[in-house]
């Protein structure tokens, strides 16, 4: 399979504080990525990086061969990358459907199907289409998170602590969801501290501060010390 995906050699910061050292891997077309480590690691840095809402110190983002590094993040959404940031970040004060129709504004065209793509994944959503975001429960804001970054038909869907908050249950579910949608057709790449994902994941990118201890298989992780060590010490 082609790499739709490819970092390399990636540096990036906060001030002059570096946070990445030098992150390289690449997720596959069509494949579910899992990025794991503790607070601190750099996985939020990595996708906001790629995400271009943090600036490249050195090294490359590629995507389908493409340089996308340096781009403004409205740009890199044009190129086909999309964002569900971590703390959902739902537009409280207005209804669930203005606010999946805001995340597709790049596509008005075809806003009719992706309501209904983001309707056929989270029905909960199409129940509530008229209720105010700010108040669904935080599985339902989630699934409104990860709806509007849908409804730009990205190529590359980057979810930031999708079970960040929620039951074990819902967790598992939101999981559920995130298969099918790479089923359908979209890379995506998930950040995550709840190893409940590995089942669903085709590649495991482990981050230890900042740098990447472990690029493989997700379910070779899930077998390994690897994880156990990092994790518990």
């Amino acid at each position: 399979m082609t790499a739709l995906l490819e970092v390399e050699g990636l540096r990036a910061g906060y001030g002059s504080l570096p946070a990445l050292h030098g992150v390289s891997f690449a997720v596959e077309a069509g494949t579910t990525a899992a990025i794991f480590g503790l607070n601190g690691a750099g996985k939020t840095t990595t996708v906001n990086t790629i995400a271009g809402l943090l600036a490249t110190w050195s090294g490359e983002v590629r995507l389908d061969g493409e340089p996308i590094s340096g781009l403004p993040a409205d740009e890199v959404v044009r190129h086909g990358v999309s964002l569900s940031p971590e703390g959902r970040r739902v537009f409280a004060d207005l209804s669930v459907r203005t606010n999946l129709e805001l995340g597709s504004w790049t596509c008005r065209s075809d806003l009719s199907r992706n309501l209904d793509r983001v309707f056929h994944y989270f029905p909960r959503l199409k129940e509530r289409s008229g209720q105010l975001a700010g108040t669904l429960s935080g599985g339902e804001q989630q699934m409104l998170a990860i709806g509007r970054a849908l409804m730009s038909s990205p190529r590359l869907l980057l979810i930031d602590e999708a079970s960040l908050g929620l039951s074990p249950l819902l967790a598992q579910t939101v999981f559920e969801i995130v298969a099918e949608i790479t089923r359908d057709g979209t890379t995506v790449l998930i950040v995550e501290q709840n190893i409940g994902v590995l089942p669903y994941a085709d590649q495991a990118v482990l981050l230890e501060k900042g740098v990447v201890t472990y690029d493989g298989v997700a379910s070779h992780l899930m077998e390994s010390s690897h994880l156990r060590e990092s994790y518990l010490g």
